[in-house]
Protein backbone atom coordinates (compact mmCIF):
# COMPACT_ATOMS: atom_id res chain seq x y z
CA UNK A 1 0.00 0.00 0.00
CA UNK A 2 1.41 3.31 -1.22
CA UNK A 3 1.62 6.32 1.49
CA UNK A 4 -0.70 8.58 -1.12
CA UNK A 5 -3.74 5.50 -0.79
CA UNK A 6 -4.47 7.40 2.32
CA UNK A 7 -7.60 9.51 2.56
CA UNK A 8 -7.51 12.97 4.79
CA UNK A 9 -9.37 15.56 5.07
CA UNK A 10 -9.38 18.72 2.93
CA UNK A 11 -11.98 20.44 4.63
CA UNK A 12 -10.29 20.95 8.03
CA UNK A 13 -7.25 22.72 5.29
CA UNK A 14 -10.21 24.81 4.19
CA UNK A 15 -9.62 24.10 0.71
CA UNK A 16 -11.51 25.82 -1.91
CA UNK A 17 -12.48 22.54 -3.81
CA UNK A 18 -13.47 20.51 -1.16
CA UNK A 19 -15.85 23.45 0.77
CA UNK A 20 -19.68 22.03 1.08
CA UNK A 21 -20.71 25.72 0.19
CA UNK A 22 -18.58 26.16 -2.80
CA UNK A 23 -19.50 22.08 -4.06
CA UNK A 24 -23.19 23.42 -2.98
CA UNK A 25 -23.61 26.98 -4.87
CA UNK A 26 -21.33 26.03 -7.77
CA UNK A 27 -22.60 22.60 -8.51
CA UNK A 28 -25.61 22.06 -6.88
CA UNK A 29 -23.37 18.58 -5.21
CA UNK A 30 -23.97 17.31 -1.84
CA UNK A 31 -21.78 16.97 1.35
CA UNK A 32 -20.51 13.72 0.52
CA UNK A 33 -19.94 14.60 -3.39
CA UNK A 34 -16.27 14.19 -4.35
CA UNK A 35 -14.23 17.10 -6.25
CA UNK A 36 -12.75 16.68 -9.28
CA UNK A 37 -12.56 19.82 -11.37
CA UNK A 38 -10.19 22.41 -9.67
CA UNK A 39 -6.44 21.55 -10.60
CA UNK A 40 -4.62 20.62 -7.33
CA UNK A 41 -3.81 17.23 -5.72
CA UNK A 42 -5.71 15.29 -2.90
CA UNK A 43 -2.61 14.48 -0.91
CA UNK A 44 -0.84 15.50 2.19
CA UNK A 45 2.24 17.80 0.99
CA UNK A 46 5.40 16.16 1.38
CA UNK A 47 6.70 15.32 4.93
CA UNK A 48 10.13 17.58 4.15
CA UNK A 49 7.86 20.41 2.94
CA UNK A 50 5.60 20.30 6.21
CA UNK A 51 8.15 19.73 8.32
CA UNK A 52 9.79 23.14 7.29
CA UNK A 53 6.70 25.12 7.25
CA UNK A 54 5.91 24.39 11.00
CA UNK A 55 9.89 25.14 11.69
CA UNK A 56 9.16 28.61 10.06
CA UNK A 57 5.85 28.95 11.64
CA UNK A 58 7.82 28.21 15.50
CA UNK A 59 9.63 31.64 14.49
CA UNK A 60 7.03 34.32 15.93
CA UNK A 61 7.74 36.70 13.10
CA UNK A 62 5.48 37.10 10.51
CA UNK A 63 6.29 40.66 8.90
CA UNK A 64 7.61 41.71 5.55
CA UNK A 65 10.33 39.42 3.90
CA UNK A 66 13.00 39.32 1.54
CA UNK A 67 14.11 36.81 -1.03
CA UNK A 68 17.61 35.36 -0.01
CA UNK A 69 20.28 33.45 -1.66
CA UNK A 70 19.18 30.18 -0.96
CA UNK A 71 16.42 30.42 -3.43
CA UNK A 72 18.29 30.96 -6.27
CA UNK A 73 20.74 28.62 -5.21
CA UNK A 74 18.11 25.94 -4.89
CA UNK A 75 16.29 27.07 -7.96
CA UNK A 76 19.50 26.84 -10.00
CA UNK A 77 20.27 23.35 -8.33
CA UNK A 78 17.25 22.45 -9.13
CA UNK A 79 16.47 22.90 -12.86
CA UNK A 80 20.65 21.72 -13.76
CA UNK A 81 19.54 18.30 -12.00
CA UNK A 82 16.12 17.74 -13.12
CA UNK A 83 15.86 19.40 -16.46
CA UNK A 84 19.32 20.08 -17.44
CA UNK A 85 18.61 24.00 -17.97
CA UNK A 86 21.38 26.35 -16.63
CA UNK A 87 20.38 29.07 -15.24
CA UNK A 88 22.05 32.11 -13.04
CA UNK A 89 20.68 33.80 -10.29
CA UNK A 90 19.84 37.21 -12.30
CA UNK A 91 17.75 35.94 -14.67
CA UNK A 92 15.14 34.44 -11.76
CA UNK A 93 11.98 36.77 -10.00
CA UNK A 94 9.75 35.33 -7.53
CA UNK A 95 6.29 36.06 -8.86
CA UNK A 96 3.71 35.08 -6.14
CA UNK A 97 1.28 33.24 -8.96
CA UNK A 98 1.49 32.39 -12.61
CA UNK A 99 -2.08 33.84 -12.96
CA UNK A 100 -1.00 36.54 -11.54
CA UNK A 101 2.41 37.20 -14.01
CA UNK A 102 0.70 36.44 -16.78
CA UNK A 103 -1.53 39.41 -16.19
CA UNK A 104 1.81 41.47 -15.65
CA UNK A 105 3.53 40.22 -18.45
CA UNK A 106 0.47 40.78 -20.47
CA UNK A 107 0.48 44.52 -19.16
CA UNK A 108 4.68 45.07 -19.48
CA UNK A 109 4.52 43.76 -23.08
CA UNK A 110 1.33 44.93 -25.03
CA UNK A 111 -0.57 48.35 -25.69
CA UNK A 112 -4.18 48.61 -25.35
CA UNK A 113 -5.85 47.22 -28.50
CA UNK A 114 -2.54 44.95 -29.26
CA UNK A 115 -3.20 40.83 -29.57
CA UNK A 116 -1.73 38.21 -27.28
CA UNK A 117 -1.92 34.81 -28.92
CA UNK A 118 -2.84 31.35 -27.58
CA UNK A 119 -3.75 27.81 -28.77
CA UNK A 120 -7.12 26.49 -27.89
CA UNK A 121 -8.36 24.35 -25.84
CA UNK A 122 -6.60 26.90 -23.26
CA UNK A 123 -6.57 27.22 -19.52
CA UNK A 124 -9.46 30.04 -19.19
CA UNK A 125 -7.07 32.35 -17.20
CA UNK A 126 -4.84 32.22 -20.13
CA UNK A 127 -7.56 34.45 -21.83
CA UNK A 128 -8.72 36.36 -18.82
CA UNK A 129 -5.24 37.56 -18.55
CA UNK A 130 -5.54 38.99 -22.09
CA UNK A 131 -9.01 40.41 -22.15
CA UNK A 132 -8.90 41.46 -18.59
CA UNK A 133 -6.48 44.13 -19.20
CA UNK A 134 -8.38 45.64 -22.43
CA UNK A 135 -6.03 43.63 -24.74
CA UNK A 136 -7.51 41.49 -28.01
CA UNK A 137 -7.30 37.53 -27.80
CA UNK A 138 -6.28 35.80 -30.89
CA UNK A 139 -6.70 31.85 -30.62
CA UNK A 140 -5.02 29.17 -32.88
CA UNK A 141 -6.85 25.55 -32.33
CA UNK A 142 -4.89 22.60 -31.87
CA UNK A 143 -5.70 19.83 -34.21
CA UNK A 144 -6.88 16.76 -32.86
CA UNK A 145 -5.09 13.93 -34.82
CA UNK A 146 -5.10 10.00 -33.87
CA UNK A 147 -6.75 10.93 -30.79
CA UNK A 148 -4.24 13.76 -29.81
CA UNK A 149 -3.41 17.56 -30.00
CA UNK A 150 -1.14 18.98 -32.69
CA UNK A 151 -0.26 22.33 -33.29
CA UNK A 152 -1.94 24.02 -36.72
CA UNK A 153 1.65 25.65 -37.59
CA UNK A 154 0.42 27.31 -41.31
CA UNK A 155 -2.56 28.89 -39.04
CA UNK A 156 0.39 29.59 -36.11
CA UNK A 157 2.50 31.24 -38.65
CA UNK A 158 -0.40 33.50 -40.28
CA UNK A 159 -1.81 34.68 -36.83
CA UNK A 160 2.41 36.01 -35.88
CA UNK A 161 2.14 37.26 -39.17
CA UNK A 162 -0.48 40.22 -38.02
CA UNK A 163 1.69 43.26 -36.82
CA UNK A 164 -0.87 43.09 -33.57
CA UNK A 165 0.44 40.13 -32.33
CA UNK A 166 2.90 40.99 -30.01
CA UNK A 167 2.87 37.59 -27.26
CA UNK A 168 2.20 34.30 -27.77
CA UNK A 169 1.74 31.96 -24.63
CA UNK A 170 2.78 28.21 -25.21
CA UNK A 171 1.47 25.64 -22.57
CA UNK A 172 3.85 22.74 -22.31
CA UNK A 173 2.69 20.52 -21.04
CA UNK A 174 -0.46 21.43 -22.59
CA UNK A 175 -3.52 21.99 -20.31
CA UNK A 176 -5.99 20.16 -20.52
CA UNK A 177 -4.66 17.59 -22.69
CA UNK A 178 -1.61 16.66 -20.71
CA UNK A 179 0.41 16.32 -23.95
CA UNK A 180 3.83 17.04 -24.31
CA UNK A 181 5.29 18.44 -27.19
CA UNK A 182 8.54 17.14 -29.12
CA UNK A 183 11.64 18.90 -29.56
CA UNK A 184 10.41 19.24 -32.98
CA UNK A 185 7.22 20.81 -32.52
CA UNK A 186 8.80 23.25 -29.97
CA UNK A 187 11.57 24.27 -32.35
CA UNK A 188 9.07 25.19 -34.77
CA UNK A 189 7.07 27.33 -32.42
CA UNK A 190 10.63 28.55 -31.19
CA UNK A 191 11.23 29.82 -34.88
CA UNK A 192 7.77 31.08 -35.47
CA UNK A 193 8.09 33.64 -32.90
CA UNK A 194 11.78 34.74 -33.68
CA UNK A 195 10.62 34.98 -37.39
CA UNK A 196 7.63 37.41 -36.22
CA UNK A 197 9.18 38.77 -33.72
CA UNK A 198 6.70 37.77 -31.42
CA UNK A 199 7.32 37.47 -27.58
CA UNK A 200 7.11 33.93 -26.56
CA UNK A 201 5.94 33.32 -22.76
CA UNK A 202 6.16 29.39 -22.23
CA UNK A 203 3.96 28.25 -19.25
CA UNK A 204 6.08 24.74 -18.09
CA UNK A 205 4.46 24.30 -14.56
CA UNK A 206 3.18 21.09 -15.19
CA UNK A 207 6.30 19.56 -16.24
CA UNK A 208 6.90 18.35 -12.71
CA UNK A 209 4.68 15.70 -13.23
CA UNK A 210 5.59 13.94 -16.60
CA UNK A 211 5.04 10.45 -16.53
CA UNK A 212 7.52 7.33 -16.62
CA UNK A 213 9.14 6.65 -19.44
CA UNK A 214 8.45 10.09 -21.26
CA UNK A 215 10.89 12.90 -22.08
CA UNK A 216 9.75 16.38 -20.99
CA UNK A 217 11.74 19.22 -23.25
CA UNK A 218 12.27 22.54 -22.48
CA UNK A 219 11.55 25.45 -24.83
CA UNK A 220 15.00 26.45 -24.74
CA UNK A 221 16.16 23.14 -25.16
CA UNK A 222 14.44 22.62 -28.41
CA UNK A 223 15.10 26.11 -29.75
CA UNK A 224 18.12 27.82 -28.13
CA UNK A 225 18.00 31.06 -30.08
CA UNK A 226 14.63 31.97 -28.26
CA UNK A 227 15.79 32.03 -25.13
CA UNK A 228 16.73 35.54 -25.09
CA UNK A 229 13.45 36.66 -26.67
CA UNK A 230 11.33 34.71 -24.00
CA UNK A 231 10.45 34.48 -20.16
CA UNK A 232 9.70 30.57 -18.84
CA UNK A 233 6.65 30.74 -16.50
CA UNK A 234 7.68 27.75 -13.71
CA UNK A 235 6.73 26.93 -9.92
CA UNK A 236 6.75 23.72 -7.43
CA UNK A 237 2.99 24.97 -7.00
CA UNK A 238 1.20 21.85 -9.12
CA UNK A 239 3.43 19.00 -7.96
CA UNK A 240 4.02 19.82 -4.31
CA UNK A 241 0.53 21.04 -3.74
CA UNK A 242 1.91 25.24 -2.70
CA UNK A 243 -0.58 26.76 -4.36
CA UNK A 244 -1.87 28.58 -1.59
CA UNK A 245 1.68 30.00 -0.72
CA UNK A 246 2.55 31.67 -4.12
CA UNK A 247 5.76 30.01 -4.60
CA UNK A 248 5.49 30.73 -8.84
CA UNK A 249 9.19 32.46 -10.89
CA UNK A 250 10.08 33.67 -14.14
CA UNK A 251 13.07 32.88 -15.74
CA UNK A 252 14.09 35.97 -17.90
CA UNK A 253 17.82 35.66 -19.49
CA UNK A 254 17.38 39.08 -21.26
CA UNK A 255 17.90 41.73 -19.47
CA UNK A 256 15.55 44.48 -21.28
CA UNK A 257 12.96 41.61 -20.84
CA UNK A 258 13.66 41.16 -16.99
CA UNK A 259 13.62 44.81 -16.06
CA UNK A 260 10.55 45.73 -18.47
CA UNK A 261 8.82 43.42 -16.24
CA UNK A 262 10.32 44.26 -13.20
CA UNK A 263 8.80 47.85 -13.48
CA UNK A 264 5.84 46.55 -13.95
CA UNK A 265 5.68 44.38 -10.69
CA UNK A 266 6.39 47.63 -8.96
CA UNK A 267 3.56 49.22 -10.69
CA UNK A 268 1.42 46.13 -9.04
CA UNK A 269 3.29 47.00 -5.31
CA UNK A 270 4.80 43.47 -5.61
CA UNK A 271 6.93 43.55 -2.76
CA UNK A 272 7.66 40.50 -0.20
CA UNK A 273 6.99 37.01 -0.55
CA UNK A 274 4.78 35.33 1.83
CA UNK A 275 6.59 34.18 5.13
CA UNK A 276 6.06 30.51 4.09
CA UNK A 277 7.13 30.40 0.68
CA UNK A 278 10.53 30.54 0.50
CA UNK A 279 11.01 27.66 3.65
CA UNK A 280 8.47 25.28 1.16
CA UNK A 281 9.91 25.75 -2.01
CA UNK A 282 13.86 25.15 -0.58
CA UNK A 283 12.17 21.77 0.84
CA UNK A 284 10.29 20.83 -2.05
CA UNK A 285 13.37 21.22 -4.36
CA UNK A 286 16.00 20.04 -2.02
CA UNK A 287 14.72 17.15 0.10
CA UNK A 288 11.17 15.91 -1.68
CA UNK A 289 12.69 14.13 -4.90
CA UNK A 290 11.85 10.78 -3.78
CA UNK A 291 8.27 11.87 -3.20
CA UNK A 292 8.17 13.32 -6.30
CA UNK A 293 8.84 10.65 -8.09
CA UNK A 294 6.54 8.15 -6.45
CA UNK A 295 3.53 10.85 -6.46
CA UNK A 296 4.14 10.81 -10.62
CA UNK A 297 4.45 7.02 -10.80
CA UNK A 298 1.21 7.11 -8.29
CA UNK A 299 -1.03 9.53 -10.93
CA UNK A 300 -0.10 7.64 -14.29
CA UNK A 301 -1.11 4.95 -12.69
CA UNK A 302 -4.19 6.65 -11.56
CA UNK A 303 -4.54 7.39 -15.39
CA UNK A 304 -4.40 4.16 -16.18
CA UNK A 305 -7.05 2.86 -13.96
CA UNK A 306 -9.42 5.72 -14.97
CA UNK A 307 -8.73 4.65 -18.46
CA UNK A 308 -9.56 0.89 -17.92
CA UNK A 309 -12.27 1.67 -15.91
CA UNK A 310 -13.94 4.35 -18.70
CA UNK A 311 -13.63 1.76 -21.50
CA UNK A 312 -16.86 0.14 -20.06
CA UNK A 313 -18.41 3.36 -21.36
CA UNK A 314 -17.69 3.25 -25.29
CA UNK A 315 -19.32 6.63 -25.38
CA UNK A 316 -16.46 8.03 -23.78
CA UNK A 317 -13.12 8.41 -24.98
CA UNK A 318 -10.08 8.78 -22.62
CA UNK A 319 -7.32 11.22 -24.56
CA UNK A 320 -4.30 9.66 -23.98
CA UNK A 321 -2.54 11.76 -21.23
CA UNK A 322 1.92 12.08 -20.75
CA UNK A 323 1.92 14.15 -17.80
CA UNK A 324 -0.29 16.03 -15.44
CA UNK A 325 -3.15 14.85 -13.05
CA UNK A 326 -5.87 15.62 -14.95
CA UNK A 327 -8.23 13.78 -17.52
CA UNK A 328 -9.53 15.27 -20.92
CA UNK A 329 -12.16 12.79 -22.01
CA UNK A 330 -13.98 13.22 -25.21
CA UNK A 331 -17.77 13.12 -24.21
CA UNK A 332 -19.61 14.21 -27.46
CA UNK A 333 -21.26 11.11 -28.63
CA UNK A 334 -22.56 9.96 -24.74
CA UNK A 335 -24.55 13.51 -24.27
CA UNK A 336 -26.54 15.92 -26.19
CA UNK A 337 -25.05 19.04 -25.08
CA UNK A 338 -23.61 20.42 -21.91
CA UNK A 339 -26.36 20.94 -19.84
CA UNK A 340 -26.97 17.13 -20.14
CA UNK A 341 -23.48 16.59 -19.26
CA UNK A 342 -23.68 18.77 -16.62
CA UNK A 343 -26.68 16.91 -15.18
CA UNK A 344 -25.04 13.56 -15.54
CA UNK A 345 -21.93 14.75 -12.97
CA UNK A 346 -24.58 16.03 -10.35
CA UNK A 347 -27.02 13.15 -10.51
CA UNK A 348 -22.85 11.45 -9.68
CA UNK A 349 -22.19 13.97 -7.08
CA UNK A 350 -19.06 14.71 -8.81
CA UNK A 351 -17.70 18.01 -9.49
CA UNK A 352 -15.73 18.77 -13.07
CA UNK A 353 -14.71 21.24 -15.57
CA UNK A 354 -16.50 21.25 -18.90
CA UNK A 355 -15.18 21.76 -22.18
CA UNK A 356 -16.52 25.62 -22.95
CA UNK A 357 -14.59 26.57 -19.89
CA UNK A 358 -11.16 26.21 -21.78
CA UNK A 359 -11.59 29.42 -23.95
CA UNK A 360 -12.73 27.06 -27.96
CA UNK A 361 -12.51 24.10 -28.86
CA UNK A 362 -13.28 21.97 -26.00
CA UNK A 363 -17.21 21.85 -26.16
CA UNK A 364 -18.07 17.95 -26.09
CA UNK A 365 -14.95 17.32 -23.23
CA UNK A 366 -15.12 17.22 -19.97
CA UNK A 367 -11.50 17.37 -17.50
CA UNK A 368 -11.60 15.20 -14.33
CA UNK A 369 -9.12 15.53 -11.70
CA UNK A 370 -7.54 12.42 -10.81
CA UNK A 371 -5.03 13.21 -8.33
CA UNK A 372 -6.12 11.77 -5.31
CA UNK A 373 -5.65 8.64 -3.49
CA UNK A 374 -7.05 5.55 -5.59
CA UNK A 375 -9.65 4.67 -2.89
CA UNK A 376 -11.25 7.94 -3.88
CA UNK A 377 -10.90 7.72 -7.35
CA UNK A 378 -12.11 4.23 -7.23
CA UNK A 379 -15.59 5.53 -5.27
CA UNK A 380 -15.86 8.28 -7.93
CA UNK A 381 -15.66 5.73 -11.05
CA UNK A 382 -17.99 3.58 -9.42
CA UNK A 383 -20.47 6.51 -9.27
CA UNK A 384 -19.73 7.33 -12.64
CA UNK A 385 -20.42 3.67 -14.23
CA UNK A 386 -23.52 3.34 -11.72
CA UNK A 387 -24.88 6.51 -13.01
CA UNK A 388 -24.32 5.44 -16.66
CA UNK A 389 -26.22 1.91 -16.14
CA UNK A 390 -29.37 4.01 -16.31
CA UNK A 391 -28.43 7.36 -17.82
CA UNK A 392 -30.05 6.82 -20.96
CA UNK A 393 -33.43 5.74 -19.20
CA UNK A 394 -33.57 8.50 -16.84
CA UNK A 395 -33.11 10.96 -19.53
CA UNK A 396 -35.63 9.58 -22.08
CA UNK A 397 -38.09 11.81 -23.14
CA UNK A 398 -41.78 11.22 -21.47
CA UNK A 399 -44.36 9.94 -23.90
CA UNK A 400 -46.84 12.41 -24.53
Amino acid sequence: MSQLDTLFDRKAGNARKWADSVLAKKFGLTPNAIPMDLADLDFPVAPPIHDAVMARAAVSDYSYTYIPDAFNETVIAWNARRFGLELEADWLKLSYGTVPTLHYIVQAFTAVGESVLINTPAYDPFAEAVEHNQRQLITSPLKLENDRYVFDFEDLADKMARPDVKVFILCSPQNPSGRVWTAEELEQVGDLCLQHHVLLVSDEIHRDIVYPGVHFTSIWQACPAIRDHSILCLSPNKAFNLGGLKTSYVVIPDAGIRDRLAQQFAANSITSPNSFAIPALIAAYTKCDAWLDEMVAYVADNFAYLRDRLAEIPEMQVMPAESGFLAWIDVRRLFADEAELKRFFTACDLSCVVGSYFVADGEGFVRLNIGMPRPLLKEALDRILAIYATWHQQEAPVPK
